[in-house]
C-alpha cells in the first residue's frame, strides 16, 4: 500500500544568494497533499507564504500570503512577519515580528503544513522516503498476506521492484487518491538511479506555455517574463528520474514534443535552437484510461507505447479493506503529532464503519476524515459523533466485495455509476475482451465478471 504524496512534488531551489549551499541542508515542506524541497543558500533570507512571489510556497489555506522568513547564515532564524494564523516552533507560538533560532531537525508549523530543516547525505535534489518516515509521515504499512485486499498490493509492489531494477519507463494507473505519486517515488528509490535527482511535475496544474517551460526550460527573452535562462525539469533530472503526474492531461502539442525528447534523448529549451543531451528515466501516472483516450484521439498512441513500458495498477482502497485499520491508526498518530496531542484510540465500532464505506476518494479521503475526527475529538477515544455518519453508509460504497453480495443490484448513483462507466469504457477499449478489460482496470477477471452481473452490463464475448 502506498499513500498519496502530492500534488505535485516538484523539487525546487530558491534563489541562490551566494552560489553555495549550507553543507547540503535543505528545507522540506510537507503540506496536506504534497511535499517539496528547497535548497538553503549559505547566507540570505527566504520568504515563506502562500503568495506566488515567495521563495518558499506553502499551499495551505491557513498560511498568509506573506507569512514568515527564514534567515540563513552562521545560524538560522525563523521570523513571523505578521501572519494571521501564526507560526509555531517547538510548541511555541511566535508573535508577529518575533524571531527564534532553529537548527537541523527542527520543525516549523504553518497551518496544517510542516517545514523541517534537513541535511542531505547524498545528492541534493533527491527526496528520500526514509526522511518522510522519520518525520512521522506514513509510507507503507506492513501488509499481512491474510488481509483482505493486501494480496493485490503485494503483487503491485513485487512488480514495482522488478520494474525498478531496470531502466524501462513505467506507467502507474489508478483512481485519484490511491497513492500513485509515492509508488513512483518508490520505483525511483529502488532503482539504480536512486542517487540521481527525482523531479516531478503535475501536468494538469499549469497552462500549456508554463508546462512546456517547466519541462523543457527556456532562454532569456523566450516569452514575456522570461528575464533569465532556466533549465527545464528534463535537464535537471539527467541521471535520475522524471515523474509526470496526470500525464493524461498533457496537450497534444506538448505530447509531440515530449515524444521527441524520449526518442532522441535531447531537449531544446524554448527560444533556443541548440539541443541538449539528457539521461532520464520516465515514470508517468494517470487516473484516465489512456487506451480509451488514444481511441478518441486525445492522447498520442506512439507516446502511450513509449511511456507504457510496464504498467503498475493500484487498486482502490475499497478493494483493500484490510489496510484501512493500519492506515487509520497511522493517520491519527501523524495528525496528533503535528498538533502536539496524545493520539486517541480508534475503536472497533468505528473501524467497522470505515471498512464498510466505499471510499470514492480513496486514501486521501480517509486521511481527511481522520483529521476531521481528531480535531472534533475531546476524549481519549474517537466516537461516532466525530464522523459524518450520514456519509459513512455501506450503501454509498462504490465498490463490491467478491462475496455473494456481488450479485445484488448496485445503486447507480455517485461513485457506483462512475465505476460502471469505467467498466464499459474498458470493454470498449479492449473490443469486448473481458480478460484484457479486467487487466486494464487492474482487477481479477473473476471480480470483473461479478461486476458485470452486479451492474447489469450485458456480457460481451468471452476473452
Amino acid at each position: 500500500m502506498i499513500l498519496p504524496g502530492p500534488v505535485r512534488t516538484t523539487v525546487k531551489s530558491p534563489t541562490n544568494l551566494t552560489g553555495e549551499d549550507v553543507a547540503g541542508t535543505f528545507l522540506l515542506v510537507v503540506s496536506r497533499d504534497a511535499y517539496a524541497t528547497y535548497d538553503l543558500p549559505a547566507t540570505g533570507t527566504l520568504t515563506i507564504g502562500r503568495g506566488e512571489t515567495n521563495v518558499v510556497r506553502v499551499d495551505d489555506p491557513m498560511a498568509s500570503r506573506a507569512h514568515a522568513c527564514l534567515h540563513v547564515g552562521e545560524r538560522m532564524y525563523i521570523e513571523d512577519v505578521g501572519s494571521v494564523n501564526g507560526t509555531r516552533v517547538k510548541d511555541r507560538q511566535l508573535k508577529p515580528g518575533e524571531r527564534v533560532e532553529i537548527a537541523v531537525g527542527d520543525t516549523v508549523q504553518i497551518g496544517s503544513s510542516v517545514l523541517i530543516v534537513q541535511r542531505r547525505s547524498a545528492r541534493p535534489d533527491l527526496i528520500r522516503p526514509e526522511t518522510l518516515r522519520d518525520e512521522g509521515i506514513p509510507a507503507a504499512p506492513v501488509l499481512q498476506a491474510t488481509s483482505r485486499g493486501s494480496e493485490a498490493m503485494l503483487r503491485v509492489h513485487a512488480l514495482a521492484e522488478k520494474a525498478a531494477a531496470g531502466t524501462i519507463n513505467v506507467l502507474i494507473t489508478g483512481e485519484t487518491g490511491v497513492g500513485k505519486e509515492l509508488l513512483a517515488e518508490t520505483v525511483h528509490r529502488k532503482s539504480p538511479r536512486h542517487e540521481g535527482p527525482y523531479v516531478c511535475l503535475n501536468c494538469a496544474a499549469l497552462s500549456e506555455t508554463l508546462l512546456e517551460s517547466e519541462l523543457f526550460g527556456h532562454e532569456r527573452g523566450a516569452f514575456t517574463g522570461a528575464v533569465q535562462a532556466k533549465p527545464g525539469l528534463l535537464e535537471t533530472a539527467s541521471g535520475g528520474t522524471v515523474f509526470l503526474d496526470e500525464v493524461g492531461e498533457l496537450p497534444l502539442t506538448t505530447q509531440a514534443k515530449l515524444l521527441r525528447v524520449i526518442e532522441t534523448r535531447q531537449v531544446t529549451r524554448l527560444g533556443s535552437v541548440k539541443p541538449r543531451r539528457i539521461d532520464a528515466r520516465f515514470i508517468a501516472a494517470t487516473n484516465r484510461n489512456l487506451e480509451a483516450e488514444v481511441s478518441r484521439g486525445a492522447f498520442r498512441q506512439d507516446l502511450y507505447f513509449r511511456l507504457n513500458g510496464i504498467t503498475l495498477t493500484i487498486p482502490p482502497l475499497r478493494e483493500r479493506v484490510g489496510e484501512i485499520r493500519p492506515l487509520a491508526d497511522t493517520f491519527v498518530r501523524q495528525i496528533c503529532r503535528d498538533l502536539g496531542r496524545t493520539a486517541p484510540l480508534v475503536p472497533s465500532s468505528i473501524l467497522g464503519l470505515l471498512e464498510a464505506y466505499g471510499w470514492p476518494g480513496n486514501i486521501r479521503e480517509l486521511k481527511n476524515m481522520m483529521e476531521r475526527a481528531v480535531l472534533l475529538c475531546t476524549g481519549p477515544v474517537l466516537d461516532k459523533d466525530n464522523f459524518p455518519l450520514d456519509k459513512l453508509q455501506p450503501t454509498s460504497s462504490p465498490g463490491l466485495s467478491t462475496s455473494s453480495s456481488d450479485n445484488k443490484e448496485i445503486s447507480q448513483t455517485g461513485a457506483a455509476r462512475t465505476e460502471r462507466e469505467r467498466i464499459v469504457q474498458a470493454l470498449a477499449a479492449c473490443a469486448g475482451n473481458q480478460s484484457r478489460a479486467a487487466q486494464l482496470l487492474g482487477i481479477p477477471r473473476r471480480t470483473f465478471v461479478s461486476k458485470l452481473d452486479a451492474y447489469q452490463i450485458p456480457r460481451p464475448k468471452k476473452g
